[in-house]
């Protein structure tokens, strides 16, 4: 029997990726500066009742809150707190609201949730994603492939662009490298995930997803290797020793790389923007412009920028992490999230040679993820991309395990295990 909060968690990553967003343009359609409708609107305002449902469930039994917990929580308040100075105050309050509430799903989740069982999620929301994607395709190839009449070919699928499903399929990638990393029973399901993720992100054509596809699956066979026993470990680092030469020659000749990825020098022009993007932070070092306050429409400095480019559209963002970060929050924002990556990294490794050390593996792959998709794209600003709740939930799953194995604390269930689903909880929750 499924207990409610693996269906409200379910609801809440697809809803956090902004996969439900096509039962809306499937009803409505969609045009350039479509508002808001009552669909859309109920189902933002459901998201944020079911991140509060599952934060209570999740930590009405916390004796104390813990510093991993505070610190995003005060980075998503000093989103909501940029309105004060935001050039579009009301993109501002809306957008920080749902990052906000993000974050509290996201600590719901890992505390109703083991580390396997939460991978499992994470795997089936992705795999629903591709699954319904390829429907979609079959069904309505223009709705799939807004691209179609004029001869493009890239899959979007359930999404609104492109770009997002292959981020969500390379999560659901390294979702399913962490199950074949779990000696057990249902590793041809987990193979299954990795192969059908990969097939679509390859459909995508997103050149970015699919380079860190490929980097997950050689960081995999070396965390495997490193991971698996101390003969092994040896090995790994062996591999990874031999592997320096090979990324001084890619880093040294990096056409090669773009001639791969279908890309040119210029990342599709992405490079041409930036000294426009840098100006404007200079303009607003400390506190940057407010949350995914400057592409905005009404604002005449981001018409400025777009005319510059010449694109023929509304430039939508940086393409590029730190820059967006040094943009939309200054400097200030930008040293708040760097430093909770940073730690995010340490507990990750913690994780490896101490109480997890898949899961701290996996980690490390999704945080390497987030530091190649930040070239190009924006990075952990947008409430409805996965790579955004995943980044929090897996910190807050590393300090968790850290935190018992500190602690001594024995796993018990706060909820009988007998009903509930089986997603991978090996060890149950624990009652503090």
């Amino acid at each position: 029997m499924l207990r409610w909060y693996y269906i409200a968690a379910g609801f809440f990553l697809l809803s956090s990726t902004g996969a439900l967003g096509f039962i809306d343009r499937m009803i409505y359609g969609e045009w350039n500066g479509k508002p808001g409708d009552k669909l859309t609107e109920a189902l933002n305002l459901l998201a944020i009742v079911v991140s509060l449902l599952l934060f209570w469930w999740g930590t009405h039994r916390l004796r104390s809150p813990r510093f991993n917990r505070i610190l995003p929580l005060a980075a998503a308040g000093l989103l909501v707190t940029s309105v004060l100075w935001s050039v579009t105050p009301s993109t501002t309050i809306t957008r920080s609201v749902a990052y906000f509430f993000v974050v509290v799903g996201a600590i719901g989740i890992v505390e109703l949730l083991e580390s396997d069982g939460l991978m499992d999620l994470i795997g089936l929301a992705a795999g629903f994603s591709a699954v319904a994607s390829v429907l979609l395709a079959l069904i309505s190839p223009d709705a799939a492939r807004p691209g179609l009449a004029l001869g493009g070919t890239e899959l979007r699928g359930i999404f609104a662009a492109k770009n997002t499903l292959g981020q969500v399929m390379v999560v659901g990638v390294l979702a399913g490298l962490h199950g074949l990393q779990i000696l057990g029973r249902r590793r041809f399901r987990y193979l299954c995930l990795v192969i059908l993720c990969t097939v679509v992100a390859f459909d995508t054509k997103s050149g970015t997803s699919i380079l860190i596809i490929f980097v997950f699956f050689g960081l995999w066979v070396l965390t495997t290797l490193y991971t698996r026993d101390v003969s092994t470990r040896a090995m790994s680092i062996c591999l990874a020793i031999g592997l320096v030469p090979i990324v001084i020659f890619l880093m040294s000749n990096q056409d090669l790389i773009f001639d791969i990825m279908e890309r040119d020098s210029t990342l599709t022009g992405r490079t041409l923007l930036w000294p426009y993007v840098i100006d404007m932070i200079y303009r607003a070092p400390a506190l940057g412009w407010g949350f995914q306050a400057f592409w905005s429409p009404s604002n005449p400095l981001a018409l400025e920028v777009s005319a510059a480019m010449g694109w023929g559209f509304l430039v939508p963002e940086a393409h590029n992490g730190i820059l967006e970060l040094l943009l939309q929050i200054g400097f200030v924002g930008t040293a708040l999230f760097l430093f909770i990556f940073i730690r995010n990294f340490a507990m990750a490794v913690k994780c490896i040679h101490g109480p997890a050390k898949e899961f701290g593996a996996s980690s490390l792959l999704f945080l390497v993820g987030i530091m190649i998709l930040s070239v190009s794209e924006t990075v952990l600003l947008t409430p409805d991309q996965f790579s955004s709740v995943q980044f929090f939930m897996m910190g807050f799953m590393c300090e968790k395990m850290l935190w018992r194995a500190r602690n001594g604390k024995r796993d018990i269930l706060p909820h009988t295990a007998s009903s509930a689903p089986d997603f991978g909880d090996r060890s149950s929750n624990l009652v503090r």
